[in-house]
């Protein structure tokens, strides 16, 4: 894949790059000099300012969108424009409408377009969803998400992150996106959301926040996010009406560990431990997109799809408007 990286302001992008070793940066373009040629150094490929310029280069197959959440949709057009294919960082937008009017314009394109939600690289969460839908634990009655950790406490998240005309919101867009998707991909469609949000911190942002989703199959769910704790470690807990399944650890744990226990399934009729680290790991979202840019037949994954995408700024929005700072 040939493609050029728009900025490098998101703290992901050095993460996912590197999984791509591959593929061709052709261009850094970033509205920020000063960023953009650091970032040119880093990644080795020439900054250009003139967006324009680089979306117009018959070479460039596709875009890496690492750019301020605010800016998502002004260059996700653009690169559609220019039938460019797309790979953005989460949230695809900070509200509903601007997330409708891009899905308007892909669908009238020809373009492929991944959201990066790596929490679904897990095989653990993987395992879930299949026994899920294999009805191994009965109608889901709950499910509980917890992904935290300590970037206002100890003070190592970068200070724009805390700016909200390029961040365009706290923990709840931006960690708690991974919750957020996590609920619908495990329980369907949502059809009510809640949140309540608190400030540790003197940021400015929200840093510690839960949501809860009604949703149509009447299970509840909740996404616990923070930046004000050391506690690191990813925690699932879903409740069937026959039976549940924990998980606790994060993709890439060696503690990764799973508890299921079934009264339908006679191998899960008592609690069984599972190492979840021994479930195989699937790619990262933007090695997906790699491949999809590679091969068109391949068929786009539904949870890193334009639907996913925009069903998750529904419920960003949702849970700022049913929310807010207490």
């Amino acid at each position: 894949m040939k493609y050029a990286l728009l900025t490098d302001w998101h703290v992901h992008t050095e993460g996912f790059l590197n999984q791509i070793p591959q593929d061709e940066c052709l261009y850094v373009w970033d509205s920020i000099e000063e960023r953009g040629r650091k970032a040119s150094e880093k990644y080795g490929a020439p900054y250009e300012s003139d967006l324009e310029k680089v979306l117009s280069d018959a070479n460039v197959q596709a875009v890496v969108i690492e750019a301020p959440t605010t800016s998502h949709k002004e260059l996700i057009l653009a690169a559609i424009a220019h039938g460019k294919h797309i790979f953005v960082d989460k949230p695809l937008t900070t509200n509903y409408a601007d997330a409708l009017e891009i899905k308007e314009a892909l669908d009238k394109s020809d373009c492929r377009f991944v959201l990066s939600l790596e929490s679904l690289i897990s095989g653990s969460y993987r395992f879930v969803k299949e026994q899920i839908d294999a009805g191994t634990i009965g109608d889901v009655v709950s499910v509980y998400f917890r992904r935290a950790h300590s970037g206002v406490l100890n003070d190592w998240l970068p200070a724009y992150w805390y700016d909200q005309t390029q961040s365009g919101g706290g923990a709840t867009l931006d960690l708690g996106c991974h919750g957020l998707a996590m609920l619908p991909y495990l329980c369907g469609k949502p059809v009510e959301v809640k949140a309540m949000m608190t400030q540790f911190g003197d940021k400015g942002i929200e840093d510690n926040s839960t949501t809860v989703m009604k949703f149509e199959n009447k299970a509840i769910g909740t996404a616990f996010t923070s930046f004000m704790t050391n506690v690191g470690q990813n925690f699932l807990e879903v409740v069937g009406q026959q039976g549940s399944i924990l998980v606790y650890g994060s993709p890439g744990d060696t503690e990764d560990t799973i508890m299921i226990q079934s009264e339908i399934d006679e191998k899960y009729k008592t609690k069984t431990m599972i190492d979840g680290s021994t479930l195989a790991e699937h790619p990262y979202p933007i090695a997906v997109f790699s491949q999809l840019v590679d091969d068109p037949s391949l068929p786009n994954p539904p949870e890193y799809g334009i639907d996913t995408a925009v069903e998750l700024s529904w419920i960003i929005e949702q849970a700022y408007l049913n929310g807010g700072i207490n």
